[in-house]
């Protein structure tokens, strides 16, 4: 009997469900994340997606980019090696620490690589969720981004004062 391999792995029930990714995409960032378990990154090139995939260089391009710009992955490129360089594929903060909670949930022991310390973990602040959230030091964060406070313009102002004078008087006509 031969042993067929297998991916094993967590993944939150967001990622097949987020609509912004092509069906190629979502099955590209499984593979992705697999090959991530050990080390906390990968370095596969295009080719090697092309052959396991049977698809074409730009469709494989376009979905890394597209990984990438959706905040599922880190893309760094390494030129240290003359006349070569290789592309490292990390895991994005937000997607390894929403694993990292799922397998927590579930009682199964992580990789201690998968927690790979590395330039990108220093550079991101500890983020929650993707979308909203406040750091330690009380800091706004829109899409991992902080959140700058500007003064209303004028404009601004007296339209949020006729918002609450409409509001005053349906409280008056309510009493």
């Amino acid at each position: 009997m031969v042993k067929e391999p297998f991916i094993s792995l967590v993944l939150p029930e967001l990622v097949l469900g987020d609509n912004r990714l092509t069906y190629f995409e979502r099955i590209l960032l499984i593979d992705i994340v697999s090959l991530c378990k050990k080390n906390g990154y990968c370095w596969p090139t295009n080719r090697y997606f092309m052959n396991k995939f049977n698809c074409t260089k730009p469709t494989v391009s376009k979905s890394i980019s597209s990984l990438s710009k959706f905040g599922y992955i880190d893309i760094e490129i390494n030129n240290s090696e003359i006349n070569n360089s290789k592309r490292i594929i990390r895991l994005s903060e937000v997607l390894k620490k929403r694993i990292i909670s799922i397998q927590g949930n579930i009682n199964t022991s992580i990789q201690n690589n998968f927690n790979h310390d590395n330039k990108y973990n220093k550079k991101k602040k500890d983020i929650i969720d993707n979308i909203y959230y406040i750091d330690n030091n009380g800091v706004e964060y829109w899409h991992g981004k902080p959140i700058e406070s500007k003064e209303a313009t004028i404009e601004e102002q007296e339209e949020m004062e006729k918002i609450l004078e409409s509001f005053r008087e349906k409280e008056e006509d309510i009493k």
